[in-house]
């Protein structure tokens, strides 16, 4: 049953593609009309994206080259004498006690 439904597929974008090709709609083929298309408009917005992803590419690479900087920088230690006194007896015990 798989072997027919590829088949069948297969066979339909050939078949399109066979129609897309040689049928004549207003004397050219509509390949022909997507390439007339795509000549006088197609470009002018190819560019107009690549334009707007390298704009994004820039910003995404300057948000992440920052917060890479951040994460290699050493993290302020903001415990009170009293607190790191209190961590350090609680990490003794755990280790005199084995667990």
């Amino acid at each position: 049953m798989r072997l027919l439904v590829t088949l069948v597929w297969t066979l339909s974008c050939v078949g399109v593609g066979i129609a897309l090709s040689t049928v004549e709609v207003s004397g050219r083929t509509p390949w022909q009309h997507a390439q007339k298309l795509w000549k006088s408009d197609g470009e002018k917005r190819l560019g107009d994206a690549r334009e707007q992803a390298t704009g994004l590419v820039a910003d995404v690479t300057k948000k992440v080259g920052s917060t890479v900087k951040d994460l290699n920088e050493r993290p302020l230690d903001r415990h009170s004498p009293a607190e790191r006194d209190a961590l350090e007896k609680l990490i003794s015990t755990r280790q005199r006690d084995g667990k």
